[in-house]
């Protein structure tokens, strides 16, 4: 791979861009920009231009340094919110046209918030992705093992494709036949149709039985029909980003970040793939530190300018969804499993008209205009307002002193749009809007902890995110947690773990077999998926002995109707590992659904399979400093009021630290801040924190 000295991480936010980067001495830098949503290649470009001016060098000098740029982005995300994609007609089985319309019964509130849930009478259905009139059914029909029932009809699959380009207009056609996941001919064929009939249209034609052989055929459509509509958009930004990359002088392959958790070249990347991948970095890094501070259960806490994305690290490893929702459609697609709601810094605070109660987001006030207090045009008061009105900001050190906070302006914006419609004063309608936003944020992790079947308080807590450490002790606090960190990349965590994230290649497909299965047709099976992901490994340029596996079986039992994941070795197994696998399948049912909830007798079934390929790639390379003595006064900047709600409610003179200057074995002992350039961490009374030999901030509740 080309390139000298660095490896680039990139993070695409809602409200800023975040960039790392990685010297092979060790060194690492890292700066913020503000996104730029009207064209997020500039916002990435403005990044890249401070850090490198942090290194001393210019743009253009740093990029034609680079080995490797690896980059999270949101254009797919933002282009299915906004519905910005391309027009996309489905072919599928005669007699299933409608089952995309229909959804699931749980289609009608899937992925809203629990307060949109309320409001039965008003919750419908979202708006299809492809509405009815440019779905079309074909005659054909393949059974569950394979066999061709009933061959497909050319003629009308002829008329089908006709229709959509000449008559439609479409810009995408998606196919999804009735198990074609099983039997892939039929989808085949209506490939080489296409070809034949519009050589050079330039439609993308996205196959399901290519993108995802699985079982489902709901979520199957929707992922294959998100993957038509987003590959449009996609590929017009990573075209944009390389066209200012190259004339900057990078050189080297634009890497994206995918929701497997894992870095494809841009080439290789489905649009659906990237669909949901922005908080998967803050899930890497805190992977990686996991297994260096040696800590195995651990909730991940990423709390931006726009929302707030919790995740579980449970035996040293991320969970995944099999069947996430996006944007109200279930998909098919191995996404890390993290949870998101509107609860950023920039999530925009209002009084409920009809029941005087003080509400938050999930609206966003995003970059552009942002906060009150960022004086661009923002006239609705935000988490960040009140943050700043409680003390716990300095406004003459955000971003390391690059942005000026407008204090008097987030106070005014508090009085008229919340504390004068409640009847209190300015600092309790700030306080409240703090402690509504704690109480969100502990809700949901608290949801996400006890579904796996564990405690809150078996686990730490790492907070990330540039508003999350203003915010954890509080959150943390009412989960019982004992244990937070707070790591000197916390304010760019997601591009500091796409930094260091592994080439990764997933690969899933369906086969029912009852347990105990002979080993071999395992064997053979895993055997066949992996050859298929070494070739395409080794197209991007690792060897065979590059790369590693990972195996995820999806199990069950009979007739149930969701499945579990059990992570398994990845080696050719014998009766005995077969036995160990199902021994994982009931210790995994019980420790979700409870102690004597598992019930062999029932029969266990292997439904799938998840096969990650991975291909190593350099890693940040964390040095452990040398401990110094307990008093911190060396970095003591000085003092200010702080109001801390809770159960203090009143303010506190409270100490304030500058970050750079605290070393390890410095103990401090709340009330008192720590600022750095990046984020501000909030240590509040009654409450104890200490620098470790990595520079961490571990504070003890």
């Amino acid at each position: 791979m080309s390139g000298d000295n660095y490896i680039v991480g990139i993070d695409t936010g809602g409200t800023f861009t975040d960039v790392v980067v990685l010297a092979e001495s060790g060194d690492m830098y890292i700066a913020k920009a503000p996104t730029t949503p009207t064209d997020f290649a500039a916002g990435v470009m403005d990044a890249l231009a401070a850090v490198a001016d942090v290194m001393g060098l210019s743009c253009s000098q740093l990029l034609s340094q680079c080995r490797m740029i690896k980059h999270g982005c949101t254009i797919t995300t933002n282009a299915l919110i906004n519905r910005v994609g391309s027009k996309v007609g489905l072919i599928t089985t005669r007699g299933f046209e409608d089952t995309t319309l229909i959804m699931r019964a749980i289609g009608r509130v899937a992925g809203l918030s629990e307060e949109e849930i309320k409001h039965q009478a008003t919750a419908v259905k979202p708006i299809p992705l492809v509405p009815k009139r440019l779905i079309k059914g074909i005659t054909e029909r393949v059974d569950f093992s394979g066999e061709v029932i009933i061959p497909i009809n050319m003629e009308e699959a002829r008329e089908a494709i006709r229709s959509l380009v000449d008559d439609e207009k479409v810009e995408a056609i998606a196919v999804n036949l009735m198990f074609g996941f099983v039997n892939p001919a039929h989808e085949e064929q209506i490939r080489q149709l296409m070809r034949e009939m519009y050589p050079d249209s330039g439609i993308l034609l996205s196959l399901a039985s290519e993108l995802i052989p699985v079982v489902r055929e709901y979520a199957r459509s929707n992922t294959v029909i998100l993957n038509a509509f987003l590959e449009a958009p996609m590929r017009g930004y990573f075209d944009r980003l390389r066209t200012k990359l190259r004339e900057n002088g990078y050189q080297g392959r634009l890497m994206i970040m995918q929701a497997n958790g894992g870095i494809a070249p841009e080439e290789n990347v489905s649009a659906v793939s990237t669909v949901g991948s922005g908080p998967c970095g803050g899930i890497i890094a805190s992977k990686q530190l996991a297994d260096l501070f040696g800590h195995s259960m651990v909730i991940t806490a990423d709390m931006g300018g726009t929302s707030f994305d919790g995740g579980l690290i449970t035996g040293g490893f991320w969970h995944y969804q099999r069947s996430p929702v996006v944007e109200r459609f279930h998909i098919t697609w191995p996404m890390i499993d993290v949870e998101s709601i509107g609860a950023g810094g920039g999530t925009i605070a209002r009084v409920d008209r009809e029941t005087g109660r003080l509400l938050l987001g999930p609206q966003s006030a995003g970059a552009e205009p942002g906060p009150v207090c960022y004086d661009l045009g923002g006239s609705e008061p935000t988490v960040t307002d009140a943050d700043l009105v409680l003390g716990f900001l300095n406004p003459d050190y955000f971003l390391g002193g690059k942005r000026k906070l407008n204090r008097d302006k987030a106070e005014e914006a508090i009085r008229q749009k919340i504390a004068q419609p409640l009847g209190m004063d300015v600092v309790q309608a700030a306080a409240g809007i703090y402690d509504i936003i704690n109480a969100r944020m502990a809700d949901l992790i608290r949801k996400k902890v006890v579904q796996t079947g564990l405690m809150p308080e078996e686990h730490v807590v790492y907070a990330f995110g540039g508003a999350s450490p203003v915010h954890a002790v509080a959150y943390a606090s009412e989960l019982g947690i004992k244990k937070l960190f707070v790591f000197p990349t916390s304010a760019v965590f997601s591009a500091f773990g796409i930094a260091g994230a592994d080439v990764v290649h997933t690969y899933m497909t369906s086969y029912r077999y009852r347990m105990p299965v002979d080993p071999e047709k395992i064997n053979r099976t895993l055997a066949g998926i992996e050859d298929r992901l070494y070739g395409v490994l080794q197209q991007d340029g690792f060897q065979k002995d590059d790369i590693e596996f990972r195996r995820i079986f999806y199990m069950r039992y009979v007739r149930q109707v969701n499945e579990l994941e059990v992570s398994v070795p990845a080696r050719k197994y014998n009766h005995e590992d077969v036995q160990e696998i199902m021994q994982q399948f009931l210790k995994r049912y019980e420790e979700v659904y409870g102690a004597g909830s598992a019930y062999p007798a029932a029969g266990i079934e292997l439904i799938s399979f998840s096969v990650d390929a991975v291909a190593k790639t350099p890693k940040p390379l964390i040095v452990a400093y040398e401990g110094k003595g307990p008093d911190p006064a060396k970095a003591l900047k000085g003092m200010r009021k702080v109001y801390f709600p809770g159960s203090i409610r009143k303010f506190l003179d409270t100490r304030i630290y500058d970050f750079d200057n605290l070393e390890p074995g410095n103990i401090l002992s709340g009330p008192c801040i720590i600022e750095s350039a990046t984020t501000t961490i909030i240590i509040p009374p009654q409450v104890e924190g200490r620098i470790g030999s990595f520079r961490e901030v571990e504070i003890s509740l």
